[in-house]
């Protein structure tokens, strides 16, 4: 029963450190970083393409030095500065992937995604709308779709990154 219980932990313990997890937790962490700097731009700014701009690059450098100090460590075979570019690279066609969900989802068609999921018809004046730092972002349909939006591109951005880091960076 001890042996078990000692062996189950071990395993949990390895699971917990692995690689993936260390993505997941950082991938969080990243996703922070990038809403805040997204969020915030987007109050300070009156253009959708902007905060995209920013926030993307926030969270390059961040993702790049967080993920070669804390995910990826492996013997290296290739210079920091070609992981960097390569790096550099993904990210940017990650970018490109937010800067096209961004402009159909929130510029252009925002209208067709609001009625689709019935946002014009949420009410704004109940939980958790009614809270000050949920109002300061969301406080109509067109504010909810455009955080819905930013929610689903960073999903997909995760994904993606992990991919491209996985196996064509940090290999």
């Amino acid at each position: 029963m001890l042996f078990e219980f000692e062996w189950r932990r071990i395993v949990l313990r390895e699971y917990l450190l692995s690689e993936k997890m260390k993505y997941i937790f950082w991938g969080v962490v990243t996703t922070i970083v990038y809403l805040i700097a997204r969020l915030i731009s987007m109050k300070i700014f009156d253009d959708t393409m902007r905060p995209v701009l920013i926030s993307q690059t926030l969270t390059i450098i961040f993702a790049f030095v967080v993920n070669k100090l804390f995910v990826f460590i492996t013997k290296q075979t290739k210079s920091v500065f070609v992981q960097f570019v390569r790096f550099l690279w993904g990210r940017l066609f990650v970018a490109g992937i937010d800067f096209f969900l961004t402009y159909v989802m929130i510029e252009k068609y925002s209208n067709i995604f609001i009625h689709i999921f019935f946002l014009n018809q949420v009410n704004f004046k109940l939980f958790p709308f009614s809270l000050p730092i949920v109002n300061q972002f969301a406080s109509n349909s067109t504010e909810l779709n455009s955080f819905l939006a930013i929610i689903l591109i960073q999903v997909i951005s995760v994904i993606v990154n992990y991919l491209i880091s996985k196996f064509m960076i940090f290999n």
